[in-house]
């Protein structure tokens, strides 16, 4: 029973701390060297920021879902997000990124990895430029 009042009482302790997420707003990056956009809506939850948001070309647009952390020993920002492609796909990434420029580099689960490029406060339209390798989905269909 007393394990049950103090789990009751951490909890009450953190509910006011997690219940209310500050929204830093929308930023968007480029998944070089692909025509993907990636725009997240971030929220500061203290210690982590939570990301929701979309993955996008002009064909497409699915949902990503991820969050971030600040390394304080390398000063870097590191992500960590999924976009739930079409047929059951998934595109699982990892950002290191500068805390100055937001430009960073991405890898996947699959091997492919790029630049990632901060393109600005979001969110932007999905028409921004192509590329000639196409969309990251053509490219791990194409696998």
């Amino acid at each position: 029973m007393k394990k049950l009042i103090m789990l009751g009482s951490f909890i009450a302790l953190l509910s006011p701390l997690t219940s209310h997420a500050q929204s830093a707003g929308v930023f968007c990056w480029r998944l070089n060297p692909f025509s993907d956009i990636l725009c997240f809506d971030v929220d500061s939850k203290g210690f982590v920021f939570e990301l929701t948001g979309t993955q996008k070309t002009a064909a497409y647009e699915f949902p990503s879902h991820g969050a971030a952390n600040l390394d304080r020993p390398s000063n870097r920002f590191h992500l960590g997000f999924t976009s739930h492609l079409s047929n059951g796909l998934l595109g699982e990434f990892f950002v290191s990124m500068n805390t100055e420029s937001l430009n960073g580099t991405w890898t996947d689960i699959r091997g492919l990895s790029g630049n990632f490029t901060f393109l600005g406060i979001g969110p932007l339209s999905p028409v921004i430029s192509g590329s000639q390798e196409g969309s990251y989905l053509s490219k791990i269909i194409s696998q």
